[in-house]
């Protein structure tokens, strides 16, 4: 196995791993659970596929974090004004809700 630096300085993890699936009726294709587990691909979550020469590239799309969510809404509301604490309370709640729905869902 071959191993590498990622841009924060961490070990990353170069092995390459080669399947063969069949994509089903309905055009889906199923990531066998080896391949799942170690990229951390759980149910529901995003995957960006890129079309690279004859391939596809599969990579997960991270989740983003509660501060992350708060720039993107704080931004998106300080065009003109800052956010009330209504819509902070809001944002909060949109949060809360997320969390107890991932709860739910076991992940």
């Amino acid at each position: 196995m071959r191993s590498s630096l990622d841009p924060g300085g961490g070990p990353v993890d170069c092995r390459a791993v080669t399947t063969t699936i069949s994509v089903t009726a309905r055009g889906q294709l199923p990531l066998p659970r080896g391949l799942r587990e170690r990229k951390r691909i759980k149910p529901g979550m995003a995957v960006r596929v890129t079309e690279v020469g004859e391939g596809l590239y599969v990579t997960p799309i991270p989740e983003p974090t509660e501060q992350e969510l708060r720039e993107v809404i704080a931004a998106a509301g300080s065009l003109r004004r800052s956010q009330t604490s209504e819509e902070e309370a809001m944002v909060q709640q949109v949060i809360d809700e997320y969390r107890a729905e991932k709860r739910r869902a076991g992940q």
